[in-house]
């Protein structure tokens, strides 16, 4: 009838629109990353659309759940900010994603859109290359046997981490130093000390060393100017007395005491009375004058020692001893020159006195 066509010519039912969104360009961190949000058909009136906030990344977003208005015209902004921070990270991105809501439908094509987000921080400076200290061993000042070497081992740089060092011990002479290989720990200071006993025996020896070398190892290299040190160790001993005396007939010999300031040489006259027809020997060495006044040490005087020998017919030999020039103001010091072991003759002076005039 004409109610029913009149019925059917009105107005179309409402379509629903269809949102979708689109991502602006490309930020770099602490700037805003935009969305656009666009329904269609354009709403009758504002539309709140649902949307979800997510970052890859961190770079400050606010992320989650919020609501945009699109108005009549169809199309809104949505602005993400970012934090511009001073970590050097991974570029990232932002992304919208339109959830379902009331009033309209989500794009399948565009219910969902990313921003790019660059990082703009320096990459971090590496640390620099661990290096491995290098150890050098510098030796203390001499010693007497019976005291203790001293050697100090520096590591350049200093040690991270106490740092154990092998070193090998070894001595010139017999003064009771424990030999070998053993280890020093150089602490974070960089310096260590290393400390090596001797032994004060009776015996009469030579002078002697303590040495110390630095062994390779782990976490540190060797010095090459500076990989071993030695220590003077001094004997205190004094040497053994002469053999006793070897008595024969006539002739006999006897010794002139002698006297010279410090720095000049005593000459000391062996006399072989009388004249032999055969050849003599005598020994002869020089000591200290114990007992005798201001005895001198075996530091006033030079060492001297050993044997005169007399062809048929000669009737005299001098023995010389230099005096040390010191600096010590000591009085007038003595020491003897000793004859002993004659062959072929008899002493009848074994020792001849030696003065040293001080002149300090």
């Amino acid at each position: 009838t004409l109610e029913a066509l009149e019925q059917c010519d009105g107005p179309p039912p409402p379509v629903t629109p269809e949102v979708g969104i689109a991502a602006g360009g490309g930020v770099a961190e602490g700037g805003d990353a935009v969305f656009t949000v666009t329904a269609d058909p354009a709403p009758t009136a504002p539309l709140t659309v649902n949307v979800a906030v997510a970052q890859s990344g961190d770079f400050g977003a606010a992320t989650g759940s919020r609501q945009v208005i699109v108005p009549i015209t169809g199309s809104a902004t949505l602005t993400v900010a970012t934090a511009n921070d001073s970590t050097d990270e991974a570029d990232g991105s932002v992304t919208v994603t339109v959830d379902g809501g009331t009033g309209y439908t989500v794009s399948s094509a565009a219910g969902t859109a990313s921003v790019a987000v660059a990082d703009d921080d320096p990459a971090p400076v590496p640390p620099p290359p661990a290096v491995d200290p290098e150890v050098s061993v510098t030796a203390g000042g001499g010693i007497t046997e019976g005291g203790d070497a001293t050697f100090t081992l520096t590591a350049d740089p200093a040690p991270a981490a106490p740092l154990t060092v092998t070193v090998s011990i070894a001595q010139s002479g017999d003064f009771g130093t424990a030999a070998g290989s053993q280890t020093v720990t150089v602490p974070i200071s960089g310096s260590a000390t290393l400390t090596v006993a001797t032994v004060n025996d009776s015996t009469d020896e030579a002078d002697g060393t303590v040495t110390v070398t630095i062994d390779n190892g782990t976490g540190y290299t060797v010095s090459a100017a500076a990989s071993t040190a030695t220590v003077a160790v001094a004997d205190d001993d004094d040497p053994p007395p002469p053999p006793p005396p070897v008595v024969n007939a006539v002739p006999s010999l006897s010794i002139s005491d002698a006297s010279a300031g410090e720095g000049g040489t005593l000459a000391f006259t062996v006399t072989l009375s009388p004249a032999s027809g055969r050849y003599v020997w005598v020994h002869y060495y020089a000591r200290p004058a114990y007992g005798a006044g201001l005895s001198a040490t075996y530091a006033d005087f030079s060492q001297a020692y050993g044997t005169l020998t007399f062809r048929p017919g000669e009737t005299a030999k001098t023995v010389t001893v230099a005096a040390v020039d010191d600096t010590r103001p000591e009085g007038d010091e003595t020491f003897v020159v000793v004859l002993y072991s004659e062959v072929q003759a008899a002493v009848i002076d074994r020792e001849g006195i030696g003065t040293i005039t001080d002149n300090d």
